[in-house]
């Protein structure tokens, strides 16, 4: 395979790379890497596919420059024939005007040059059509194209500008002697002397008397910034005839310049090979910043999700807390315990009571009001402590995100994941029912052996269930003075009423399961509150392997470029 075969098939590959440049975030700098995107895969299909693939194809001069400062007169001066009319109202929004041999016609009417404009036989009032002009008396091998200005106060009349030139094999780049020292002049400028395009800078309307003056001072500044090897044409301010053309003479170096050019073969082939190759190796350092820009995009992605994480994984973990550290033996669930228990005689000798309260425990626990009474206390408050702190969880994620740019602006397009979703309440119920459900399940499935089974019945598994969710809420940090005696109390007597049925062991891995299922009961409704975030986020990231597309198309572009330059141009891409 050649080098520009090679060359082609790695614009193809960077070409269906580049959609993977994505910046949904407005971070610093993310509208310039969009716009920098943008604009590389303009390049590549405008200009360098066209041009790899044709070495040979005619030359496309691009004349481009600042408002008001005379292209299309200009062009029309160079063809002595009005084939571009100049824009008399600001901002001018016309079609390109590309004015070729008809010998050369084919080649830009295709799709393979600026394939993202409509062709029209007629200049219209659309920028997004190009024009196109057959004209003899233009040499073959050479295309002139009128561009929109540069410092258009109109967005697309700016972009098209910028895209027209970045398609060119040369520029004319056309200013006025009151304008050239503008900034953004010389912001194109200083891209071209990266590309190492091949440029000619026509400084129009001199006043006579300085035209010398005005013509040194922008050479000093060309050289200045490394295009010493730019022609500069100087043409004077005059009252135009009525033809509206400069006087030939006035045009006549930048016409002569032009015509070489398009006669001589080998000027041609070094003009698009001088082009083509400096604006491959320009691509590598734009390749780069925008993998560098999705990497900061993942960051603040992942910044984003670890704080919802974080905030959910700690409201998990504080519910837990709240149902581990005798917070839950207070109030109304310790109240209602101690009324369906008693607090003495179920505390002296249990295990020699069982057989003979055998027949009062089961008619007093069954089915009375008291049992139910405890479950739904329990039911109650556990899942008002876990309503509680998911209402934090997204109070306090929404306050995180909202310490960054891109953070407040997630939350004021969706306000609601600054509150818990509408059915997390009776999620949350749902969830805390369910566990008492499966603690439920637990005492009955260790209750099955015969021997225990006559116990199990003797006190009723759900007075056993209520127990094993007491031992559960045992512990008593969260609690002080008296309170920790009256809980203490209340949790011993569940412990030995669920050892004299089940023993110590068999109690102690029943309550440790029953606090793992309640853990992934709760983590379970929160984690449907997180995935609201998570969802966000999801429809925000980068494709996950944009920067390895990225990096693989930048790799292969240098290697097809040592290939297809060779040591004869030899870009430094590395």
């Amino acid at each position: 395979m050649s080098g520009t075969q090679r060359l082609v098939e790695a614009f193809h590959l960077l070409d269906s790379s580049l959609p993977a440049a994505q910046f949904p975030l407005p971070l610093d700098g993310a509208e310039s890497l969009r716009s920098l995107a943008g604009s590389l895969a303009h390049q590549v299909r405008d200009y360098l596919l066209p041009r790899a693939s044709r070495l040979d194809a005619p030359l496309l001069a691009v004349v481009g420059g600042s408002t008001g400062a005379g292209k299309s007169t200009l062009v029309n001066s160079l063809l002595r024939a009005e084939v571009t009319r100049p824009g008399v109202l600001r901002p001018t929004t016309k079609s390109p005007v590309l004015i070729c041999h008809p010998d050369d016609e084919e080649w830009f009417r295709s799709d393979k040059v600026l394939p993202g404009l409509v062709r029209t036989d007629t200049q219209l009032h659309d920028s997004r059509a190009l024009h196109i002009v057959a004209f003899p008396d233009l040499p073959p091998g050479l295309a002139l194209l009128d561009a929109p200005d540069i410092d258009s106060i109109d967005d697309a009349n700016r972009a098209l500008a910028r895209q027209l030139l970045l398609a060119a094999d040369l520029w004319v780049f056309v200013t006025s002697a009151a304008r050239y020292a503008d900034a953004v002049p010389w912001d194109y400028l200083q891209q071209a002397q990266e590309r190492n395009t091949m440029l000619a800078v026509v400084v129009n309307r001199c006043p006579p008397a300085a035209i010398s003056q005005v013509a040194g001072h922008l050479a000093q500044m060309l050289a200045e910034r490394g295009l010493a090897s730019a022609k500069l044409f100087a043409v004077a301010e005059r009252a135009l005839p009525p033809d509206g053309m400069l006087p030939l003479a006035d045009v006549g170096g930048l016409r002569q310049w032009l015509g070489q050019l398009a006669t001589q073969s080998e000027a041609r082939a070094q003009v698009a090979t001088q082009s083509l190759a400096g604006s491959v190796r320009s691509l590598d350092p734009q390749l780069r910043e925008l993998i560098a820009g999705i990497q900061r995009q993942d960051e603040a992605l992942q910044e984003l999700r670890e704080q919802s994480v974080g905030t959910y994984r700690q409201a998990a973990a504080e519910v837990a807390e709240a149902a581990g550290d005798g917070t839950m033996l207070r109030g109304e669930i310790l109240s209602r315990w101690q009324d369906l228990v008693g607090t003495g005689e179920f505390m002296r000798n249990i295990e020699e009571r069982i057989s003979a309260f055998r027949d009062r425990i089961t008619g007093w626990f069954r089915g009375e009001p008291k049992v139910e009474a405890v479950e739904v206390a329990i039911s109650d408050n556990l899942a008002a402590v876990l309503k509680e702190k998911g209402q934090w969880a997204a109070e306090d994620t929404a306050v995180k995100w909202s310490r960054t740019r891109w953070g407040r602006d997630i939350i004021a397009a969706e306000p609601a994941l600054a509150r818990p979703s509408a059915g997390f309440d009776e999620a949350a119920t749902a969830a805390i029912r369910a566990w008492q459900s499966d603690v439920m399940r637990l005492v009955e499935d260790q209750g099955r052996g015969k021997r225990m089974k006559a116990r199990v019945l003797a006190l009723g598994t759900n007075v056993l269930a209520l127990a094993l969710m007491i031992v559960v809420f045992a512990a008593t940090g969260g609690l002080t003075g008296a309170e920790v005696g009256i809980a203490g109390g209340a949790s011993v007597l569940a412990q030995r009423l669920l050892e004299a049925v089940f023993g110590e062991g068999a109690v102690r891995r029943l309550a440790e399961q029953a606090q793992k299922d309640l853990a992934g009961r709760v983590e379970g409704v929160l984690a449907v509150e997180l995935a609201r975030y998570g969802a966000i986020l999801d429809s925000l990231a980068v494709d996950e392997g944009a920067t390895a597309q990225l990096e693989t198309a930048a790799a292969a572009l240098r290697d097809a470029a040592r290939s297809a330059f060779d040591d004869l141009t030899a870009p430094d891409l590395t």
